[in-house]
Order: structure tokens, then sequence, then C-alpha cells
């Protein structure tokens, strides 16, 4: 294939283009879009869909040449996504090229990252995983260590080399492929700016509520679905967390390693997690009862 001249579905040409669309999702994301998009430049297309945004985050998508879409058909302003893997599907159905690369508003690609990419799409077969090792950053440093850190993340795939995204969830989308798949992990890292703590915090409540809701939409849970998911498992994943942290913190002190606040925020995730779903499996059990004295 010639380096420097890629098609794409359209039936135009880029040239001197990485064919590759990087799809990246948007709600009032004016404080940091920037800074993500500035990178990006040497791809073949950079495809964003918005939630409505009233600040100006679109303003800035268009001016980098970002192609702008809906996230949803609505006038609602400041829309919030309902379901992260159904809309994540919907953009690699919209993008131009079959190479697509999801990365969040807040995240930036080192040019160290795109060369690295760009090389190994020059002859990478469309059964092929990409994984970014993702590092964040705490007030200007670059953190190395955590109970979690560095976390490899796989963002770039072929769409019509059989990955998906497992149907149903909501959020945290998980990649679906075979064996047959190779998986390369980059040596350049993703890195991430880390939110003030309050709005990660507000961000993880939002994400809650969307599990709730799904849970709702079925309508019943049933007693061992609660014990084996819920009951013994949220548990075991907090003492797993907690685990990891003291290690981490054996391991490495505090030399480059995430602050406790941001470590501990993943507990109370869990902590939320669990007492929500508790409290929706025992309001139905309740109502159940109260339905047979009715």
């Amino acid at each position: 294939m010639d380096s420097g001249q890629w098609t794409v579905d359209n039936g135009a040409v880029e040239s001197e283009k990485i064919p590759c669309s990087v799809l990246i999702l948007t709600r009032l994301a004016g404080r940091t879009l920037e800074r993500c998009l500035r990178p990006l430049a040497p791809f073949g297309e950079i495809l964003v869909h918005d939630a409505n945004s009233t600040d100006d985050t679109i303003a800035i998508a268009k001016k980098s040449g970002a192609r702008v879409l809906r996230q949803y058909e609505t006038d609602e302003p400041n829309v919030r996504v309902k379901d992260f893997t159904k809309i994540r599907l919907k953009q690699r159905a919209n993008a131009a090229f079959d190479w697509v690369l999801y990365i969040d508003a807040d995240e930036i690609m080192p040019p160290a990252l795109v060369t690295e990419v760009e090389e190994i799409l020059r002859d990478a077969h469309i059964k092929t995983i990409v994984k970014f090792p993702r590092l964040p950053i705490v007030d200007g440093n670059i953190i190395r260590h955590g109970a979690f850190w560095p976390e490899i993340v796989p963002r770039l795939h072929h769409r019509k080399g059989g990955c998906t995204l497992q149907a149903g969830k909501t959020v945290h989308e998980k990649y679906v492929y075979d064996g047959s798949f190779t998986e390369i992990i980059t040596k350049a890292p993703l890195y991430v700016p880390m939110e003030p703590l309050a709005d990660l915090l507000q961000k993880d409540d939002t994400y809650i509520a969307l599990e709730i809701a799904k849970l709702r939409q079925k309508g019943f849970m049933t007693l061992s679905h609660y014990v084996r998911w819920f009951l013994f498992r949220e548990p075991m994943i907090a003492a797993h967390i907690g685990l990891r942290v003291v290690l981490c913190r054996i391991r490495h002190a505090a030399r480059d390693s995430l602050p406790l606040r941001y470590e501990f925020r993943a507990l109370r995730y869990h902590a939320k997690l669990f007492f929500a779903f508790t409290a929706f499996f025992s309001t139905q059990k309740f109502r159940g009862r109260r339905s047979a004295m009715d």
C-alpha cells in the first residue's frame, strides 16, 4: 500500500495523512478540547460527536478541522449519553476510515504516540488491536505508579476485522474480539490530565445513575443475581483495590505515585454502587411483599 496516499469510503483522497478516523465524544468540553485536538492533525479524520454543548466546544472542534455530528437527533442542550456502547458504535459507523481510534476529550496523544500509531498502521492486519498505556497527570506531574496505573486500554481497531463492543454495557465500554487478533501495546503512553476530584466524583455518580437506570429498565433482580454480582462481588472488588493501593505504596512510596485521594475514588465508586444496588433490591423485595399482602 502506498503510505503517502489513502482512499476513504466516500472516494476522497487524503495525502500524507494517517489512514485513521479519530473519534471523540464531547459535552461541554471547551476547557480541554483544543489541547486534545492539537496533536491529532496528522490523522485523516477527526470526528466529533457532540451533545449540543452550549459552551465553545463546537466552535473549537470546527476550527481544528474536525467533522462535527450530533450524538442524538434532538435539540436538547448538553444532552447526556444514555448508552456509551451504542454511541461509540454510532461513531464508528459514521467514520470515513476503517481504522478507528477512540480518544476522550480530556486526553492527550503526545507526538511520539502519534508517530508510533502511524508506523503500526503501515502494515497492520485488520485483526489487530492497538492498546495504549494510559498515564494520569496530577498538578502538572506525570504519575507513573498507582494501584491500576499505568492502565492498558484498547483504543484502535479496524471496524471490518470482527472486533466490536459488548452489548448492554451502558458505561465502561468493553472490547469484544476472539483469539485470532494480534494485540499491540504501544511504547509511548496516552496522557490524561486529571480533573479536579470533585468533578470526577460527580462523573462517577452519573455512571452509577446509568447503571441503576439500566437495572430499572429490566424491572427485576433475582436473589441469586444480587448475591452473585453485588453482595459478594462488589466487596471483593473493594478489597482488591485496597490491597493494590497498599502494595503500590510499599513498592513505590509516594514517588511518582497517584495521590491517595484519587486512589480512594475507586473504593468510593464500588461502595456507592453496592449500596445503590442493595437499596434497589431491598425496595423491590418490599414492594413484592406489599403486593402479596394486597
